[in-house]
C-alpha cells in the first residue's frame, strides 16, 4: 500500500505556488527597475529605497510603488507625439 501517491491536486498546488513565486519575483524586479530609472530629489533616497526593497522585498516593493511618487523630482507621464513632422 502506497501512503504517498501523486495526484492532480498536488500538481495544481505546485503550479499555483510556482505562479505566485513568478508574480512575487516580477513585482520585486519591476520595483527595482522603476527605482533605478527614477530621478529623486535626494540621491540618498535611492539608496534607502534600494535597501528597503532588498531587505523586506514584498512590503518594500509595495511601499515603494505606492509612496515613491512623493519623493520623485517629477512624475513620468505617458506623452506620445503622434503628430507627423512631414506635414
Amino acid at each position: 500500500m502506497d501512503l504517498v501517491t501523486h495526484s492532480n491536486g498536488l500538481l495544481a498546488w505546485q503550479m499555483g505556488g510556482f505562479l505566485v513565486m513568478i508574480c512575487y519575483t516580477g513585482l520585486i524586479i519591476y520595483a527595482l527597475i522603476d527605482m533605478i530609472r527614477s530621478d529623486f530629489q535626494d540621491q540618498n533616497m535611492k539608496l534607502i529605497w534600494t535597501l528597503i526593497i532588498l531587505m523586506v522585498p514584498m512590503i518594500g516593493s509595495i511601499l515603494y510603488l505606492t509612496l515613491n511618487r512623493k519623493t520623485n523630482k517629477h512624475r513620468r507621464r505617458f506623452n506620445p507625439n503622434f503628430s507627423n513632422p512631414k506635414n
